[in-house]
């Protein structure tokens, strides 16, 4: 089969760039819907069979009109019609290569666009984006159908295994850590995201994981030096207000995420660490405690080193602080000597002199008001005791003591999708669209580091 198509553009000799580019692209955008027609023209020509007995002796009865959105716009076809002179049937040729559209009239090309569109921006602004590059005539609720198809065929292939989260082929090789690197361990971070729901008041919980590994060294703590002049000391304080730290970097990541269950995603997450290929390292799980984390991680991480974000631990702590000294009428001086004194101790691990101080504090609170600050304090250290540890021994062995990982894959895979001004979601659509986000951004990870959508 072979078609033939002319591109003639007239441009004006004082266009600038942006205009001659425009024009070209449209020029082009129209010299392919015609070559599209042909080609469904000559496709007709070479299939003139009948589809019931399989006689050549058809008779054109005319043609019957139909449009498709394609990549590069909306063409109208003209399929011919045919009726067989051996059985009398009437059929169209052309139907045969329309089965895979979307709803008929949306071709496969448009649709995986459309559907990459629709989990990457609002359905709207993703029309848009469609539109502007490509030329694609497609609205935000024909995007909006095809991204909530696709992704719910997604989600409910990966909740039942049948679909991997990283691909056979594309699986990051695990290399040897480099001498400035730590030693490889494999990380799991769990954390909830929540968003606006249409089906229960105050949001659902959009339950997230992220699996790394590869911690490498990517910039050295700096300091000034002695030696520095004077100038030579303000131009580094004019780039280093604060004391600069080491930088580090995961370079293995993947993500897992669902709106249904707690036991999806800690499914998932373990079969992303054997999917990946890192079950034989070392393994530690970071979260803020919640219920629902500690049970996944029991289940599926038994043997796992389990590390309380030391954030949400000291800022629970330092509430705590701030209100006795608060009621007790206390100056900034013993507020820092507690501080001093608490923070030492949980981060080391010692537990019961920390927990003893608190109580201290309750006991000689007795008869005034509860101070709930104090009282959650408590109950934290009692409810967490397990997953809090030596976090100086941590750092040393290279387990990150904050769940900033586990915090920036909530952000890429539900926040900057799902949480833009007025949105509000069903919990069906919200698994579609994570499915489809979480597939975007584990092959997004494939890429060099150069060529990441969201490094």
């Amino acid at each position: 089969m072979h078609i033939q198509v002319s591109l003639t553009v007239d441009i004006d000799a004082t266009a600038d760039l942006s205009t001659i580019e425009h024009q070209i692209q449209a020029a082009g955008h129209q010299s392919m819907r015609q070559a599209l027609q042909q080609a469904v023209r000559q496709w007709e020509h070479e299939h003139r069979t009948c589809p019931h007995c399989g006689s050549q002796q058809v008779r054109l009865e005319g043609t019957v009109r139909r449009t498709i959105h394609a990549l590069f716009g909306s063409v109208r076809l003209a399929r011919q019609r045919i009726r067989c002179q051996n059985c009398f049937h009437r059929c169209c040729p052309a139907n045969e290569l329309f089965q895979e559209m979307h709803q008929g009239r949306v071709s496969p090309a448009l649709a995986e666009a459309a559907t990459l569109a629709g989990s990457s921006w609002p359905y709207r602004q993703a029309a848009q984006v469609l539109t502007r590059l490509s030329g694609a005539q497609i609205c935000a609720e024909e995007i909006r159908l095809l991204t909530n198809h696709r992704g719910r065929v997604l989600a409910l292939a990966q909740e039942h295994e049948d679909h991997p989260l990283v691909s056979e082929k594309k699986k990051p090789a695990i290399k040897m850590s480099d001498p400035s690197s730590q030693p490889d361990r494999a990380i799991i971070g769990l954390d909830g995201g929540w968003v606006p729901s249409r089906e229960q008041r105050g949001g659902m919980e959009g339950k997230v994981a992220v699996i790394a590994a590869q911690k490498v060294l990517e910039r050295e703590a700096s300091h000034p030096q002695k030696d520095m002049t004077w100038y030579e000391l303000s131009k580094y304080l004019r780039h280093h207000r604060h004391t600069a730290v080491a930088r580090s970097r995961w370079m293995t990541r993947c993500y897992a995420a669902t709106f249904a269950s707690s036991s999806v995603v800690g499914q998932q997450a373990a079969e992303a660490v054997e999917q990946v290929g890192i079950s034989h390292l070392e393994q530690g799980v970071v979260a803020d405690g919640a219920g629902w984390i500690k049970k996944e991680a029991q289940r599926h991480f038994p043997q796992a080193t389990c590390i309380l974000d030391w954030p949400h631990l000291w800022r629970t702590m330092i509430k705590a602080i701030r209100a006795v000294a608060l009621q007790g009428e206390q100056n900034q001086e013993w507020v820092a000597l507690q501080s001093k004194r608490l923070s030492a101790w949980l981060w080391k691990g010692e537990i019961e002199q920390a927990k003893a101080l608190l109580q201290e504090w309750q006991e000689v609170q007795k008869g005034h008001p509860p101070i709930k600050a104090l009282n959650a304090a408590v109950t934290y250290l009692k409810t967490q005791q397990e997953w809090i540890g030596c976090y100086d021994a941590w750092k040393r062995q290279g387990y990150p003591i904050g769940s900033g990982i586990i915090e920036r894959a909530v952000a890429v895979v539900i926040n900057r999708r799902m949480k833009k001004r007025g949105m509000s979601w069903l919990r069906k659509n919200a698994t579609s669209v994570v499915a489809l986000r979480v597939a975007l951004l584990n092959e997004d990870w494939l890429l060099p580091a150069t060529a990441r959508l969201f490094p």
